[in-house]
């Protein structure tokens, strides 16, 4: 019986040294491969550690944004609350020195009557007390020739003036607005009191007050729309330019 033959290329069995330096290779390849990977957490650790404090700088600064847009908007808001104020404020002053223009501007017209009888060609111009008027009125609103409406419309006008004509003595009563800027509300008032004072006088004809009654706006301006409406109405406007000091404030 023959014995099988050894390949020349198969290795032999490794001798116990070749083990040992194979098991220290093994050992070595191991700890650097733990070496590594201990190195590869300790630099996922730091990037971790880096990226959670960009991420809580990111949200602190988010946080002063919200609170410094938070503080803005209630700046703002208190601005605009003072912005309303003052706007409010400035109206109310305007309507006062407004109401305080009108009352020097009828002041004047009252204790200067003739700048209408000047204005209009007349003569033998005097004042008629409102408490005149309110008497007549009074009687016509009790006797049903007008309306309670219509007796207090004409109680609230500026001013009553009684002249006549120049050329024929033909007698008048003026219904007069006075207003430092004549506007469309005066045209209005100053015509629909006019033509309630003329359905008194023409109910009553009082000896003291008879003629025709003109409704007069008295100002030291005019509007555009107020201007336009005078033909319409048949109203006249009598500029006022008395250099009082109560009408001449800036406005």
């Amino acid at each position: 019986m023959t014995t099988p033959t050894k390949p020349d290329n198969e290795p032999g069995p490794m001798t116990f040294a070749e083990i040992r330096a194979l098991l220290e290779q093994t050992a070595r390849a191991s700890a650097e491969n733990t070496a590594a990977i201990a190195k590869m957490r300790a630099g996922n650790e730091e990037r971790g550690a880096q990226h959670d404090k960009e991420m809580a700088e990111i949200r602190e600064a988010q946080s002063r944004t919200e609170k410094a847009v938070a503080e803005n908007t209630r700046a703002i808001s208190e601005m605009r609350a003072a912005v309303s104020d003052l706007t409010a404020t400035q109206n109310r002053t305007n309507q006062e020195v407004s109401t305080l223009k009108g009352c020097g501007l009828e002041l004047y017209c009252e204790r200067n009557p003739q700048i209408f009888a000047n204005e209009l060609g007349m003569f033998r111009e005097e004042i008629i007390s409102k408490l005149e008027i309110r008497d007549i009125a009074y009687e016509a609103e009790m006797s049903g020739a007008i309306t309670s409406d219509q007796y207090s419309n004409l109680s609230r006008a500026d001013l009553f003036i009684y002249a006549r004509r120049k050329s024929d003595k033909h007698p008048f009563c003026l219904v007069v607005e006075a207003s430092y800027r004549v506007d469309n509300e005066d045209v209005d008032q100053a015509s629909e009191r006019a033509n309630i004072l003329h359905i008194i006088l023409n109910k009553y004809q009082p000896r003291h007050l008879n003629g025709q009654v003109i409704p007069i706006v008295a100002g030291t301006d005019i509007t555009p729309g107020a201007s336009s409406k005078l033909g319409h109405f048949g109203v006249t406007y009598v500029p006022v330019n008395n250099g009082n000091r109560l009408t001449n404030l800036p406005g």
